[in-house]
């Protein structure tokens, strides 16, 4: 059996725009398909079925490729260190994107335009010889009732909340792209409002954003709670598709909202929701401005008393 390799980004959000290429691969080819992703979001693509082994970036990656004898590489990473890897490691075939830093090393080169997303993606899938990769990545993500379970256990220990008038509020995203992140008062504004309304506001986040996250709790009228998926990524996604309601910045958080079925009320900033937007766009609510500072708490308020 051949066997191909994928190379992930590091990003959440970029995983996810990936799923729909693993997944046609594993219906469409009589291949073993490897991930080198980070360990952290490994998860999701093994419960989901979508890969038959991962590889933890930062090992020694080119000496398991090697014993592992693959035949070809995709890259949705475009760090010259995932070209190497696939460069030294032997395999022969290298499919990337023709803005890759050394990509005179790739064997087909693919144009990408605009920033990072599903379409670009999907021409990697093409030129691998996938023919039908789905435009979105709904439905494809998988969570275990393991995972169903410890979340049902937070609603239950946490008042028992009632999980459909949940609204999951998600104010931060990675400490790179701190510059889409909306001001704390402004969400403050608006859990304030909804809590008055009779929604159950449960503020969530990264687990290095508890302090941060509590500390923004303790400032509201009435204190939400947080949630902090300590298990990892997939009671996160656990938690999510069993919210009403995600509230957030553009974000990996927020597709993963998506990705489960969750209805996303989507602030966006400088970034394009055309691009980069949760999927598929028409079931979800995109507040768009310039700049991410132009969007007020009543935009949000007021989407969200429409629904």
């Amino acid at each position: 059996m051949d066997k191909i390799v994928f190379f992930h980004m590091n990003q959440l959000g970029d995983l996810l725009f990936s799923l729909p290429i693993l997944k046609a691969v594993k219906q469409e080819l009589n291949v073993k398909v490897f991930s080198v992703v980070k360990t952290s979001l490994a998860p999701l693509l093994m419960a989901s079925n979508l890969v038959d082994e991962t590889i933890p970036k930062y090992r020694n990656i080119i000496k398991i490729l090697k014993k592992e004898k693959i035949r070809e590489a995709i890259l949705f990473s475009e760090s010259p260190s995932s070209l190497l890897y696939a460069y030294l490691s032997g395999i022969k075939s290298r499919i990337g994107f023709n803005t890759t830093y050394l990509n005179f090393l790739l064997t087909k080169k693919i144009k990408r335009d605009g920033v990072p997303s599903l379409f670009n993606n999907r021409k990697l899938g093409f030129a691998a010889g996938v023919k039908s990769i789905q435009q979105d990545y709904a439905r494809i993500i998988n969570i275990p009732e393991e995972n169903i379970e410890n979340v049902k256990k937070w609603f239950d220990d946490n008042n028992n909340l009632d999980m459909s008038k949940t609204v999951a509020i998600s104010m931060g995203a990675s400490k790179k792209r701190q510059d889409k992140c909306l001001e704390e008062c402004k969400w403050i504004e608006v859990i304030n409002a909804l809590l008055e309304k009779g929604f159950n506001c449960v503020i969530s986040g990264a687990v290095w954003e508890k302090e941060i996250l509590n500390n923004t709790a303790k400032k509201c009228k009435i204190i939400p709670k947080v949630f902090i998926a300590e298990n990892g990524i997939l009671d996160n996604a656990a938690f999510l598709k069993k919210c009403g309601l995600f509230i957030g910045i553009d974000s990996g958080v927020m597709h993963l909202a998506a990705a489960v079925g969750t209805k996303c009320v989507a602030v966006f900033g400088y970034t394009d929701p055309d691009q980069v937007g949760p999927m598929p766009l028409k079931n979800h609510i995109v507040i768009k401005r310039r700049k991410i500072s132009d969007i007020t708490s009543e935009d949000i308020i007021s989407k969200v008393l429409q629904l």
